[in-house]
């Protein structure tokens, strides 16, 4: 079964082009609406249909609605939908021989407790005025990973910021587009209520224009998906839109700062599906702690952080210790600066916010960085720039809450491997790449060495 478009039922009009879903708040009506409206209990689920005994998604969607329920969401890449249901009837739908599973729609979101701190002292005469703002200065995390010393600046690269949106009129931030799929507003309203999502997106991208802050990729485009309502809180379903927008629209790098409890096999799907089609996907690792004594037993990481074909990244301190809020797991693949980073927020400010949020895109923004020294244009060498930031990472806690080690800007664009093309790029990896790696971790690009390395091997 193919589906040949991503929309809502029972809604508006919708705009294939530009993957609109339609109106979000049809899409979202919480369950107690829903409830006072049928007088009996309903949920919402995703049904995955059992594609080789259906003649069409139709039949599909004749199957829930006989059973009383509502197809709420269909996908441009995935073959379930999203259906509001009886709950009484749930048994019976999952028995029909054309579905193949039924599984929640389990919540995601930021951790409750983010708390930025707006910074006073950035605060401009008039927050309108762009020219009032304050001459910009770079975070401690920007400089430490070294993306203040390379040249590529994420030229032609684009950056989807999975969460509540961005303020498109931020005199430091340069918004391309974007999406929403939360009730909050219409779909092409994508701005940022919450501020979650300007911070993030101020990390990653923040232009470089002399004025308030910059990010680690201050030429990329940036895309506000927004997944998170304005309290910061979505569900899976519209995480997937959210993936799935990205991936019709070409959108190479999709950075989550966000986590649910519950592991998802849609989810599961939508990561694998833009994994393959060549996207590489960040997402912050949680902020659940750890017990601050280098082991990663406890396995407190949130869902998708634990997902394989994600790169997970836990938080550093400028202190260069792990942030005590900092979740870890054997999942964990980077360690980024995370806490008290200064960046980009709602109202045309800035603040320092912290968290494993914080720290997923730096990655993001270093991924760009290397995707822009490739050959390739558009999604494709995923694992190749996977590959390369592991291998470059600095070791810092040398234990499993850093995965691989600290991302490293300078290391990582200077890699040979970094402007390679072609698919098989990632596996031309001779010695002296390997030697090369570790002597810009130990020895922080010492050119000399690295070109008698060169010489030696050839």
């Amino acid at each position: 079964m193919q589906l040949s478009r991503r929309r809502v039922l029972q809604s508006v009009g919708v705009g294939v082009a530009a993957g609109v879903i339609g109106s979000p708040a049809s899409a979202t009506e919480s369950d107690d609406d829903a409830e006072a409206e049928t007088g009996a209990d309903t949920e919402r689920v995703f049904v995955h249909p059992q594609t080789s005994l259906l003649d069409g998604l139709g039949e599909l969607l004749s199957v829930i609605e006989s059973l009383g329920g509502t197809t709420l969401l269909e996908y441009d890449n995935f073959e379930f939908v999203v259906a509001e249901i009886p709950t009484e009837n749930r048994s019976v739908l999952r028995s029909d021989r054309r579905v193949s599973f039924i599984e929640d729609d389990d919540e995601t979101g930021i951790p409750d407790d983010w708390s930025p701190s707006v910074l006073d002292f950035l605060l401009p005469p008039d927050r309108s005025d762009c020219s009032t703002h304050p001459e910009q200065r770079a975070s401690w995390g920007l400089e430490r990973i070294g993306a203040d010393e390379v040249e590529p600046d994420g030229s032609g690269v684009d950056i989807g910021i999975l969460d509540t949106g961005i303020q498109t009129d931020h005199c430091s931030l340069s918004v391309e587009g974007g999406q929403n799929f939360t009730a909050d507003g219409t779909a092409g309203d994508y701005e940022d209520r919450h501020g979650h999502g300007t911070h993030v997106a101020g990390v990653a991208g923040a232009t470089d224009n002399d004025r308030g802050v910059v990010g680690v990729a201050p030429a990329s485009d940036l895309y506000a998906v927004k997944v998170l309502d304005d309290d910061g809180s979505g569900r899976y379903s519209e995480l997937i839109a959210g993936i799935d927008w990205c991936v019709s629209n070409d959108i190479e790098l999709i950075s989550m700062s966000l986590g649910g409890e519950s592991s998802s096999s849609a989810v599961d799907q939508a990561i694998e599906t833009a994994h393959d089609a060549g996207h590489l996907l960040v997402t912050a690792a949680g902020n659940e702690g750890n017990a601050g004594d280098g082991t990663c037993g406890a396995e407190t990481m949130t869902y998708p952080a634990t997902h394989d074909d994600v790169i997970a990244v836990t938080a550093m301190n400028e202190d260069e210790t792990l942030a005590s809020y900092s979740s870890v797991g054997s999942a964990v693949d980077l360690l980024a600066p995370g806490t008290d980073v200064t960046s980009t927020t709602v109202g045309n400010e800035y603040a320092e916010a912290s968290g494993t949020s914080i720290a997923a895109p730096f990655v993001a923004g270093v991924a760009a960085l290397c995707w822009q020294t490739r050959e390739e244009d558009g999604p494709g060498p995923n694992e190749s720039i996977r590959d390369i930031l592991g291998e470059t990472a600095e070791t810092v806690l040398d234990t499993c809450e850093e995965g691989d080690g600290l991302v490293d800007a300078r290391a990582a664009v200077g890699d040979e491997r970094a402007t390679e093309g072609g698919e098989h790029g990632s596996d031309a990896r001779s010695l002296l790449d390997r030697v090369t790696s570790v002597v810009r971790r130990v020895a922080d690009l010492l050119t000399g060495a690295l070109e008698w390395l060169r010489g030696l091997f050839g």
